[in-house]
């Protein structure tokens, strides 16, 4: 999961002497969440939408939209962009981009090479693309959710049991967020598994660990136990 194979690689970007009215109109025009501000080939900040709306007059100013768009104009971005800009290099991984993105509150990152310079952006769609694909959800598939003992060969049992059911692995998921000590949750996501060796496979799962939810995408059927 490199952020250079996520990425945006056709980047907008805007000068910094460039006004809040320039900004304005590219937040209006193309789909974009964020905005690379530049001084020549250096990224100096960034500019998001929220940014340019806060510095904009409100909608129950008394300017009429000459002096509206005469004021936007005398207002250069690098006034309200933030900087120095959040960057993260090219060679990172989605996950790495999404901690930075959750621990800022910022909806997307400018990625640079190892010399600085501007490659591309990467933004919550470009993350929600990438977990899509990795879980293979969108293949109407099955699920199956666990609270395991966090012990070696756990996860293996499991595997070789969804084999033995004729199904194909697709993703693994684990977390050890909000569950106590010695125990992790796991999500299992995985294919081909026929609707008359699901339920024999699922007796079988209760053997192997806590089993707290179950679907089968391709039948739309879920249950949560």
């Amino acid at each position: 999961m490199l952020i250079k194979d996520w990425m945006s690689k056709s980047v907008i970007t805007i000068d910094y002497k460039d006004a809040l009215n320039d900004a304005s109109k590219l937040f209006q025009t193309r789909l974009i969440s964020i905005l690379p501000v530049m001084d020549g080939k250096k990224i100096v900040g960034v500019a998001t939408d929220g940014d340019v709306k806060k510095a904009s007059p409100s909608d129950a100013t008394t300017l009429d939209r000459f002096e509206m768009r005469s004021m936007m104009n005398a207002v250069e971005i690098n006034t309200v962009m933030s900087k120095p800009p959040i960057t993260i290099a090219w060679d990172h991984t989605v996950d790495e981009a999404a901690g930075i993105m959750l621990a800022n509150g910022i909806s997307g990152l400018p990625v640079v090479d190892h010399e600085k310079t501007l490659q591309g952006v990467i933004t919550k769609s470009d993350i929600f693309r990438c977990f899509v694909s990795f879980t293979g959800v969108a293949a109407k598939g099955q699920i199956f959710a666990f609270k395991l003992r966090d012990r070696p060969g756990i996860i293996k049992g499991i595997i070789d049991m969804i084999q033995d059911s004729g199904g194909r692995l697709c993703s693994i998921m684990t977390s050890y967020d909000d569950i106590e000590k010695g125990f992790r949750k796991v999500f299992f996501h995985t294919f081909d598994i026929d609707p008359e060796k699901f339920n024999r496979l699922v007796e079988r799962f209760h053997c192997a660990g806590e089993l707290n939810y179950l679907a089968d995408l391709s039948r739309n059927y879920r249950k949560i136990t």
